[in-house]
């Protein structure tokens, strides 16, 4: 693919020599080296829709403003990518959604050439979303053909994140997730990961919006968790979403993106954190179960105790579903929690032998949790004494730990540093004779001295839950106005007054059943008359068997 000189105008097919005079100077200023771009009541299915693979590369070619992109372009390979320029019919038989758009997909690699890869940096720049949707084509459809799928592919790929307009990236937001998967997928493909990291953070921080979710974030995690670079993954956690359906995430997308919330979490030892991920991925709405939240809840399960030494208790509106799945196939991971809440270490490391731990990919979760056997004994003990010689707490934690003076010096060590306990170690005579002072973090509170980084931070977090509380708080205003206008919202509530109205009988929304109460009612309104971003698809399961996603 050839760029055309910038400063030649290009014909329309339908254009005569001699049908109109050139337009005035100032105009072909404005429009650039093109007619201008169809306004916004022109209907683009009027036109023809590219057919060809030359046809395609032309059309991208013409790029020369953000206005021609957004009106015409995007739409016009959106509707290829739909499969809307192909065939609909083969002998009589209407062809299935599935075929139209793998046809298009085809379509849209624009054949086997290498000579977009030789594209220079500015028609990168200027033509990124045709190439967005060339690339993420070309990631799917020639994945299974070795001498296509290959690194200049890759290259390529990176090349347009990092160079890619931002402005076209944010018109494109499910392609630009698809081309952040198809990267994941190809870098997996040639053992390159850590490649694909720096790529789809690009992608990420490009077309980045406060408060909407992209399926970028989940692809991007994955790509961290594989690199082993769990420190990149911090760019895309403690984030509110407010908006899901813009980027067109799915169901999975949601899941996948807070189980790896949760896995990175927990790589960087923040297991209280790590367990709100894990819990948000278990108790989101669902009619069936799905395997990414059993394994969120049985990682939910162990960074609890890793976090507060207590057994998890998930939220009440966790659907039953999930519950009876954990109940089902979470058992070991639930006599394991109840014997390390009674301190009956021995049956707790009895369980951590089991090879379902290891089965779930838990055995560093398992680790962690009997290493942490140790420093819960310490932090018991330092309910019930103020001062221990080194040589007393490996006595009082007992033989079968296997600590020695030198493992607990260490192991105190490491909780004083992380703030997970408040003592001082006085040197001794030996290293067991060592003094360790535990100080009551009641007078640490009250003296202002020591507790000046505490207070900075408490500060801190609360400018940070004020400035949530106020965006909260606007968004639920924006919603009851959205509300009070839906059609939809106001059928189902006049609907609920006229069929059930204080009789106690069985009336509203359905067949039967019981009263749907107003909260479900709102939810229903609000998914059909799709208020916000998207057509108003309700979050439902995936796949009964626990088989989705490779989990």
């Amino acid at each position: 693919m050839s760029a055309p000189e910038p400063t030649q105008p290009v014909a329309s097919s339908s254009s005569t020599s001699s049908a109109a005079p050139p337009p005035p100077p100032r105009q072909q200023q404005a429009h650039g080296p093109l007619p201008p771009p169809p306004s916004r009541s022109t209907n683009l299915t009027e036109r023809s829709l590219p057919t060809t693979s030359e046809e395609i590369r032309q059309l991208i070619l013409q790029t020369n403003s953000l206005q021609y992109v957004h009106e015409f372009l995007v739409p016009a390979l959106q509707d290829v990518a739909d499969g809307k320029a192909g065939p609909q019919y083969v002998k009589g038989v209407k062809l299935k959604d599935k075929v139209k758009m793998e046809h298009g997909g085809s379509l849209l690699t624009c054949g086997e050439s290498e000579e977009v890869y030789d594209l220079p940096d500015e028609s990168i720049v200027r033509m990124t979303a045709g190439l967005s949707y060339i690339v993420s084509a070309r990631l799917e459809v020639f994945n299974s053909s070795a001498s296509l799928y290959n690194d200049q592919l890759l290259e390529f790929a990176i090349k347009l994140c990092s160079l890619g307009d931002a402005q076209q990236f944010n018109l494109i937001p499910k392609r630009v997730a698809q081309l952040s998967w198809g990267i994941l997928r190809l870098s997996r493909h040639l053992k390159k990961v850590p490649l694909a990291v720096p790529a789809i953070a690009a992608l990420v921080q490009k077309s980045f919006a406060s408060g909407h979710f992209s399926p970028i974030y989940a692809a991007y995690l994955e790509a961290c968790l594989i690199a082993r670079q769990f420190q990149a993954g911090l760019l895309v956690l403690d984030q509110v979403f407010l908006h899901v359906r813009s980027a067109g995430a799915t169901y999975l997308d949601v899941l996948t993106y807070y189980h790896h919330a949760g896995l990175i979490s927990a790589a960087l030892k923040d297991y209280n954190k790590a367990k709100q991920y894990f819990v948000i991925a278990v108790s989101l709405p669902t009619t069936t179960t799905s395997a990414i939240q059993l394994a969120s809840a049985k990682r939910a399960i162990l960074c609890e105790l890793l976090g507060t030494g207590k057994r998890i208790s998930f939220p009440r509106y966790t659907a039953s579903t999930v519950t009876r799945a954990i109940e089902k196939h979470a058992g070991a991971y639930n006599d394991l929690a109840r014997e390390y809440e009674a301190s009956r270490w021995d049956e707790v490391r009895g369980i951590a032998g089991k090879a379902e731990f290891a089965n779930d990919c838990n055995k560093g979760l398992i680790d962690q949790v009997l290493k942490s056997i140790t420093k819960r004994r310490i932090l018991q003990l330092k309910e019930i004494y103020s001062r221990l010689t080194i040589n007393d707490l490996v006595i009082k934690i007992g033989q079968s730990s296997k600590e020695t003076v030198e493992t607990i010096t260490t192991i105190l060590g490491e909780m004083i540093t992380s703030g997970q306990i408040n003592a001082t170690v006085t040197p001794g005579s030996t290293p067991a004779n060592s003094i360790v002072t535990f100080i009551d973090e009641s007078n640490t509170t009250n003296n202002p001295t020591s507790s000046g980084t505490n207070i900075n931070d408490s500060d801190s977090k609360l400018a940070k839950v004020n400035y949530l509380a106020s965006q909260l708080e606007f968004e639920l205003v924006e919603m009851s106005r959205n509300l009070g206008i839906s059609k939809e919202y106001l059928k189902k509530q006049a609907n609920l007054l006229e069929t059930g109205s204080g009789k106690g009988k069985s009336g509203g929304l359905g067949d039967g059943g019981g009263r749907t109460d107003d909260f479900d009612t709102l939810m229903a309104a609000e998914e059909l008359a799709g208020v916000g971003s998207g057509m108003g698809m309700g979050v439902r399961g995936v796949g009964g068997n626990y088989g989705d996603m490779g989990f």
